[in-house]
This record gives C-alpha cells, structure tokens and sequence, in this order.
C-alpha cells in the first residue's frame, strides 16, 4: 500500500509539472509554432519577450492593488487604492533599447500571435532621438521602465489617455506623476520624415492620436504594458531612482522642435 502511494505520489508530481509547463504562454502553438516564436520572429527582444511572458504566466487572472490618482473635477487630485484584475489576452512591450524613429512598441494578442507595430515616444529628460535615462522621480520629465498595470480612462490635455501604475521600484511613482499614455500629434510618420525622430514627451509613452484609440479598449482596467531597456534589466532593481545607459554613438542635440510636449505645455 505504501508502495502504491509513493508511486503515485511521483506520478502526481510528474502530472502537476507537466501541466504547469503546458499551461506556459510561450508555449502554446500558433499554426504548429510556439507563440514565443512567433513573436520573436517579429523582432521581439527575446530577453523582454522571456521576462514579458513570464510576468503574464504567473500574474493573468490574479487582482492587483495599485496606488491610483483620483482626479475630481473640483478641489485637488488624490491618491487611492484601486484594484484590477490582471487580463490575459494581449500584452504590450516598449523597446527602449530602439531609437524613436522606430516602431518600438509591440502590442501581442496572446491567443492569434498577432504582433502590431507602433511608433511611441520617450520623455525629453531621457534623451533625443535615443533614450539613455531614465527615472521614477517627479519632475524629471523622464521615461521610467518596468511592468505597468494599465488602469481607468482619463480626459486630460490630449484628450482621452490610459491610466497607467507603476509595479516595480523603477516605476511605481507612474500616478502620481500623471504618467499616462495619451496621443499626441508629434507622434506620427509625418513627424519623424521631416525632423528624423519623434517628438519627446513629458515622460509619457505618448503614441499617436489614432492609436490610443486602439490602445485604450484593448488594455484598460488592467492590461499589461512591459517599457524595457536590453542594458538596464540589472539597474532597474538595484538603484530605481535613475538608470543610464552610455550609448554607442552620441545622440542629437537637444533642442526643442514645435509641437513637442515642452511646446504643447507652453501654449496651454
């Protein structure tokens, strides 16, 4: 009897393990191929894809709490909790190893293996056409990297915008920095044609105005945006206040073209 207990006890252990690696992401097949393939014959970074996959693996489905800024229409702004459920069908990633006049943000449906490819910007404190730095700290005007959890629908100066929380010590001031993704026109092929890269953002992962139509029904309430850098995965944990990467050729000048964020702001 002990005998037969033991067995199937290794025979339990065996099945729970099997299961649990064919309930993988990466591995479901998409026409006989491993959805990570199929992604990563997008052009997908495989060390933010693995990380990606890995994130939705152990947390689709689960409720988050997230610090949130509540915005009322009289008297100030003020922090609260909040709770999402963490969705499991598409999932963003941000390549911010990739300069600005490149479709950097890959937007995965999960279930089809479908991979579409937008332009976004970066803040003007991390760079020019390259983004170098990067901070969770208010006030720097910088882009900051790590998971976030999009939240609720927000009209602000660009109109309709995402809600975005911070979940990792790189990110996790995001709300109360009014760190959104909204649209912005200096986000588009036009602009990058005539001046060379996009236009940089107060710290915003600003995307077209047409996209963030697209952006917000697919991951409000709880969709799962990855903003990565391929040599910042270690700093992004070790010192979350401020990362910087040396680039391999020096960047642009910076100077502030019209209808940036620094210009839009101005003008209000």
């Amino acid at each position: 009897m002990k005998r037969s207990l033991k067995i199937l006890s290794i025979i339990t252990v065996i099945f729970f393990n099997i299961a649990a690696h064919a309930e993988s992401i990466a591995d479901k097949k998409i026409n006989g191929v491993r959805l990570y393939d199929v992604f990563k014959n997008q052009g997908i970074s495989e060390t933010a894809l693995q990380r990606a996959l890995e994130f939705m693996d152990n947390n689709a489905g689960k409720t988050v709490r997230v610090k949130a800024k509540v915005r009322p229409a009289e008297g100030e702004a003020y922090m609260t909790d909040k709770a999402f459920a963490v969705q499991s069908k598409n999932l963003a990633i941000i390549d911010f190893s990739l300069p600005s006049d490149q479709r950097r943000l890959f937007v995965m449906n999960l279930e089809t293996g479908v991979v579409n490819k937008y332009f976004v910007a970066h803040g003007k404190g991390s760079g020019v056409r390259l983004a170098t730095k990067f901070s969770n700290l208010d006030g720097s005007k910088m882009s900051s990297l790590g998971f976030y959890l999009a939240g609720s629908v927000y009209y602000g100066g660009h109109g309709e915008s995402l809600n975005l929380h911070g979940l990792e010590k790189s990110n996790d001031q995001a709300a109360s920095r009014d760190i959104v993704m909204h649209g912005a026109n200096y986000v588009s092929q036009d602009f990058v044609d005539s001046s060379g890269r996009l236009g940089r953002s107060w710290g915003c992962p600003a995307v077209s105005p047409a996209i963030i139509k697209k952006m917000i029904p697919l991951f409000k309430e709880g969709g799962v945006i990855y903003a990565y850098q391929k040599d910042l995965m270690t700093s992004t944990q070790s010192t979350p206040t401020l990362q910087e990467v040396k680039a391999d050729q020096p960047d642009e000048a910076d100077v502030d073209l019209p209808n940036e964020e620094e210009d839009f702001q101005a003008k209000k």
